[in-house]
């Protein structure tokens, strides 16, 4: 389990590079009205690529250091939910919306944090980070519900994919915190658990974001003149590279 988890941080390390440069390459393939939630992705994942190679070398050093994927996610995870709300709120509204989700966000992971650097899984700290964790988890995931409810066609489509990865996704954390709960001998799986649901959840909520900012604002590359290969388009070149590069290194990781 600790050679499989390994090799992971790895691949994250690289997806991460890939993800917050291919989301600045293509963030010219949007509407610089739409583009806010995709600079904000690129953000996340770049520092997440910044925390991951950290966390890659303190894993290896048999001695991991819990509060470094907590600082990662005290920064990346408001954020996360700043870039959503990007596509969906304005003005005051949005401010608003991004005062009280990120508020929410930070008592998640301080809940998280308070009962994951209990003296022994299982006990009073233990739940009751867990539980009030889980109560901002609740309030998040009901709110975000409530979000992008006047979008429609293939706007309303693309941000139901968000909300659906986000619902889905998340799960993945909880597991992940319940594992060493359930054995001390399951630490290893409990960060194998938490670096599958970064890369779905930061890499591929981007993805999403940004596919949603190239539905507002409408870009079609063929009345541009732009048809044809990816090569031709902007960012083109890059989207084949940043594949390539995060294919090889995982490739490296899986063959170590």
């Amino acid at each position: 389990m600790a050679e499989l988890t390994y090799r992971l941080f790895m691949v994250a390390t690289a997806g991460m590079l890939a993800g917050t440069v291919y989301l600045l390459m293509s963030s010219r393939e949007v509407d610089p009205k739409f583009r806010r939630g995709v600079y904000i992705s690129a953000i996340v994942t770049g520092i997440a690529w910044y925390h991951y190679q950290k966390m890659t070398v303190s894993f290896a050093s048999g001695d991991f250091d819990t509060p470094l994927r907590y600082v990662d996610w005290v920064l990346t995870v408001p954020l996360m939910f700043v870039e959503v709300l990007a596509v969906t709120s304005k003005g005051a509204e949005y401010a608003q919306k991004v005062r009280t989700m990120g508020a929410a966000a930070l008592v998640m992971i301080g809940g998280g944090y308070y009962g994951e650097v209990s003296a022994e899984a299982g006990d009073a700290q233990y739940w009751t980070g867990f539980v009030v964790s889980m109560v901002a988890y609740a309030f998040l995931m009901r709110a975000l519900q409530a979000e992008g409810t006047s979008l429609t066609g293939d706007a309303g489509e693309a941000f139901q994919k968000i909300k659906n990865l986000i619902l889905i996704g998340w799960i993945i954390y909880p597991l992940g915190f319940l594992a060493p709960a359930v054995s001390p001998d399951l630490m290893d799986l409990r960060e194998l658990l938490y670096t599958i649901a970064d890369i779905i959840n930061k890499v591929g909520l981007g993805v999403l974001v940004l596919n949603m900012a190239k539905v507002q604002s409408g870009e079609n590359y063929e009345e541009r003149g732009l048809s044809g290969s990816d090569d031709h388009r902007p960012g083109g070149y890059f989207v084949h590279f940043s594949t390539w590069m995060f294919r090889s290194t995982f490739a490296a990781a899986i063959h170590i």
